[in-house]
Order: C-alpha cells, then sequence, then structure tokens
C-alpha cells in the first residue's frame, strides 16, 4: 500500500518517503477534529512563530515544542512526537516558519491534530458496528445481473444448440408464429 495515505501519516514517514511538500500542501492542511493536544499544540506552534520572529534559539524553541508532546494520550506516541521533533527540528521549523496562518499543519504532521474526514469515516464505520445492522444496499442493483440471467436460466443456450440442426426452426418460434397466425384469423380486430 502506497501513497499519501501512507506518506502523510506523521513527519517521519514523510520525510523519509521525500513527501513533506505534498503532505503539507494535500493532506495535513485539510480540516482537523477538535481535541485538546491539537488546541495546544496549535497555540504553542503560533507562539514557537513569534518566538522564531524574535530570533530565539533552535534550543528554546525545541523544548518549547516537545512540551506540546506531552499532551498525547498515548505514552508510545509521546515518545513518537518527541523523536520527531528531535530528528526533524529542521524542517518543523521550515514548516512553522510557512505555515505561521495554519499552526494545525504542523500539529497534523506532529500527529497531534487528526484528520476530520479520517475521524468522520472511523465514527461511521464505528456506529454501522455497534448498531450491528447489515447496510442498506440497493436491491436493484444486486437483483439486476441476476434478473439479465434470468431468460438464459429459463432457455439455456447450450440445450438449443444441442438440439438445433441446420436449418430446423426453434420449436418455440414455430408455435409463436403459429399463435399469431391464429388470432389473426380468428380475430378481425386484431389485425386493424
Amino acid at each position: 500500500m502506497k501513497g499519501p495515505e501512507i506518506w502523510c501519516q506523521n513527519l517521519r514517514t514523510a520525510s523519509q518517503c521525500g513527501a513533506v511538500k505534498h503532505c503539507q500542501q494535500t493532506v495535513w492542511n485539510k480540516p482537523s477534529v477538535k481535541s485538546i493536544p491539537c488546541d495546544l499544540c496549535k497555540d504553542v506552534i503560533t507562539v514557537a512563530g513569534n518566538l522564531l520572529k524574535d530570533n530565539s534559539t533552535e534550543g528554546e524553541i525545541r523544548s518549547y515544542i516537545e512540551k506540546i508532546c506531552e499532551f498525547l494520550p498515548d505514552q508510545g506516541l509521546v515518545s513518537e512526537c518527541k523523536e520527531s521533533v528531535d530528528a526533524y527540528l529542521p524542517v518543523v521549523m521550515d514548516l512553522i516558519k510557512e505555515e505561521l496562518d495554519n499552526p494545525g499543519v504542523v500539529c497534523s504532521a506532529l500527529y497531534l491534530c487528526q484528520s476530520l474526514q479520517k475521524h468522520l469515516a472511523a465514527m461511521k464505520l464505528q456506529k454501522q458496528l455497534q448498531s450491528n445492522k447489515i447496510p442498506e444496499l440497493d436491491f436493484s442493483e444486486l437483483a439486476s445481473p441476476f434478473m439479465a440471467n434470468v431468460p438464459l436460466l429459463l432457455y439455456p443456450q447450450d440445450k438449443h444448440k444441442q438440439e438445433s440442426r441446420a436449418g430446423d426452426v426453434c420449436k418455440d418460434c414455430v408455435q409463436l408464429v403459429t399463435d399469431v397466425q391464429e388470432a389473426v384469423r380468428t380475430n378481425s380486430s386484431f389485425v386493424k
């Protein structure tokens, strides 16, 4: 499995795939779920952006940004976030400089903000699983392939091929023509 779904899952993967710009412009800039870690991250990134403008040291900014990693709910994610900040600080700094007006991009890259679209899809799936309902399906779409084959089921083509010989006319066709001719002879209004 390749593509933005994998490349843009976090800053580390995007950097390894050489897809930071792509993720920044097409994935991380999408609306995110409102959450405490995400909102705090946006505030911290905004302050970090201001520190960058004030020419603060890289170490000050690093420690400030690493503090937001503490707000992640899972200890594994906390350490992954801190490692990303340490390993990719120049990339994070560039993102902050480029996204001063949209700190959510940096927070999505650090996996502190979750995509709203992804969240809603997961919620819909979860709700469907919890309700234990079979999803509604359009019966006509399901039945149409089978309905189209009903004539073949009632009148298999192989049988006709086996029975018919060169020059023979199908018995059903002969019966149909005979019935139509009889109807025409006995009912004059049928012809008009």
